[in-house]
């Protein structure tokens, strides 16, 4: 995958707090910061498609024996 580089902008503060934090995790500071915001914007797909699976649920529901029933016809 190509990558770009994006000039982001921090208090001096800011930037030591986060450097600090990835060198404890033995990362760069790009590597922790593309990480934390790749994750944020995947939490924000997955509360947005939870939304999306609440405002279609039918209120129909089925027993463990069920599903599992049906896992076992999937195979």
């Amino acid at each position: 995958m190509a990558m770009s580089a994006t000039a982001i902008r921090f208090a001096d503060e800011e930037r030591d707090w986060i450097q600090s934090y990835a060198d404890l995790l033995g990362e760069s500071f790009s590597e922790f910061v593309r990480e934390s915001a790749l994750e944020r914007v995947e939490a924000a797909v997955d509360v947005q498609a939870y939304r999306e699976a609440i405002a279609e649920d039918d209120g129909g529901r089925l027993s463990m024996d069920e599903v599992m029933r049906m896992a076992v016809m999937a195979e």
